[in-house]
């Protein structure tokens, strides 16, 4: 088996770096309703002290990714959001780095709304009973902690039991979207659950689906899960209407 040089190794480093630093540049124009115009690929491997090659490479990423276009005469320019391959898992984390629009995390939520009520629903007649019991056990894992549990904690114990519950669907393809929006997923929690009545509610959700799921009722387990969601898009329309835009922490979560 042929072991990369480290020279091959660095420079996929600094490659993925570079594409890093010209998407989220991207991103950020875009959320600004703006477009950016790259100078030549010289100008612009100067700027950033990189090889034209490193350029080049960074840039063909970017275009197969609807991010960016490339003309002979026109130069190369950012595209539209409308153009970018949104379900790439690479946009999709580089979105969840900056602070996310409403925009997003309201089309994330749908995104959710899709899987999980689908996903739900096929897991009420499919899930085997050793898959329930690791769904019982995301369930308890979740309501054992504390209500001082730092934010990050409840977020992933509440993807374990979504994860636990779209992998009993025993449909790949929704369990394969499901791993693709894993961090904005995750994202999205941190910036929605902003109260102690957001995570009781989304919780008692979780309670409902999981006795859905074990009395084999899709059509109750359905409606579970998109409460479960329904308490986040709620709580993204709370932050359009107070355009309370800070960074999520360990203390957001909680009634001050």
């Amino acid at each position: 088996m042929h072991t990369p040089t480290p020279i091959n190794s660095a420079r996929r480093k600094l490659h993925g770096a570079v594409t890093h630093e010209l998407a989220l540049k991207i991103i950020e124009a875009e959320l600004k309703s703006e477009q950016i115009s790259f100078p030549n690929e010289a100008e612009l491997s100067t700027q950033l002290g990189v090889s034209r090659t490193v350029v080049r490479e960074a840039m063909k990423v970017l275009v197969d990714k609807g991010m960016v276009e490339m003309r002979p005469r026109a130069g190369t320019r950012s595209r539209p959001r409308t153009a970018w391959n949104l379900l790439d898992p690479d946009i999709l984390t580089w979105q969840a780095e900056l602070t996310p629009d409403e925009k997003f995390l309201l089309d994330l939520c749908e995104v959710r709304l899709a899987i999980e009520r689908t996903a739900s629903g096929f897991a009420a007649v499919r899930a085997t009973q050793e898959e329930l019991d690791e769904i019982a056990r995301s369930l308890m894992l979740r309501e054992s902690l504390p209500p001082d549990a730092p934010l990050e904690t409840i977020v992933d114990m509440d993807w374990q039991f979504f994860n636990a519950v779209i992998s009993a669907s025993h449909n790949p393809l929704l369990v394969n979207l499901n791993q693709i929006i894993r961090v904005p997923f995750r994202t999205t929690l941190l910036y929605t659950f902003r109260s102690a009545t957001t995570i009781v509610l989304a919780l008692k959700a979780q309670r409902d689906l999981f006795k859905a799921l074990h009395r084999k009722d899709p059509v109750a387990a359905g409606k579970a899960a998109e409460r479960a969601v329904g308490v986040a898009m709620l709580a993204v329309e709370e932050r359009v209407t107070t355009k309370d835009k800070r960074v999520p922490n360990a203390e957001l979560g909680r009634d001050q």
